[in-house]
Order: structure tokens, then C-alpha cells, then sequence
């Protein structure tokens, strides 16, 4: 047999810099989604965050800086500018579950009203423009 073609080594090269370039870039999306979990979560978040402002500090009712803060998914604004994130993940599993029980509520005789028709279709070309930023999969930016 001839040797290897210099064109098909070069080819295997560039796929397994490509594979290497996607593992790194999902390690260093878990580290954002995991930064962000611990801000959320952390007691200085309580009164208020860096996005959202921090009006908690001028409230001086303790139950306010008592009670947990929960987040959602919207808050995480780092992870969500990344198609291929755990968030953004989370974020379209989300948005399909709505989908499909939206779907089987209307299929159950339920009339669509006009609201939640307009947040379909908001949320379908949202998805949309999210697969065609992007074909590669590695994310949009």
C-alpha cells in the first residue's frame, strides 16, 4: 500500500483539533455555569446582583436579606451567550417541554389564545435563529 495522502492526515489533523476545541470550550462553559450558580447563590447576591442592581442594600427589611434567593434561568446571562452550554441546554429542553404540553393541551380541544400563540411563535424563532447562527455546533457568540 502507497503511503498515507498529505491531504487526508491534514484532514484527520484539523477534525481532532476541532474535537480537542469543543471538549475545551464545554469545560470552560461548565466553569461559567458553575461561577454563576455559586454567585447566584452566594449571601452578597441576596440584596441584589450585578445585572439586575442592587436595590436589596437599600431595603432595610430583614426578611428581604433572610430569604433565599432563587434565580432563573434567564439570569444567567454568561452561559446563555453560548449555544452549546448547560444553560442554553436547559433553556430549549424548557422551551420544547412547553411546546409539546402546549400542543397536547390544544389537541385536547383547548382553544389557543392569542397570548400564548404569540410566545410560540416568538419562542420557535428564537430556536430557529439559534440552529442557524451556527452550523458547527460550537456555539454563538
Amino acid at each position: 500500500m502507497g503511503k498515507p495522502d498529505i491531504a487526508s492526515l491534514a484532514v484527520e489533523y484539523l477534525q481532532g483539533r476541532i474535537q480537542s476545541a469543543k471538549l475545551e470550550i464545554g469545560k470552560i462553559e461548565k466553569k461559567i455555569y458553575d461561577a454563576e450558580a455559586e454567585y447566584f447563590s452566594s449571601e452578597s447576591s441576596q440584596m441584589g446582583t450585578l445585572l439586575k442592581g442592587y436595590e436589596g442594600f437599600l431595603s432595610s427589611k430583614d426578611n428581604l436579606r433572610k430569604r433565599a434567593r432563587t434565580f432563573k434561568i434567564e439570569d444567567r446571562l454568561f452561559s446563555l451567550s453560548s449555544r452549546t452550554s448547560p444553560a442554553a441546554k436547559e433553556e430549549e429542553r424548557a422551551l420544547d417541554e412547553h411546546q409539546n404540553s402546549k400542543r397536547d393541551r390544544d389537541e385536547g380541544g383547548l382553544s389557543r389564545s392569542r397570548s400564548s400563540s404569540k410566545l410560540v411563535k416568538r419562542a420557535r424563532s428564537n430556536r430557529e435563529f439559534k440552529r442557524s447562527s451556527t452550523n458547527d455546533g460550537i456555539g454563538r457568540y
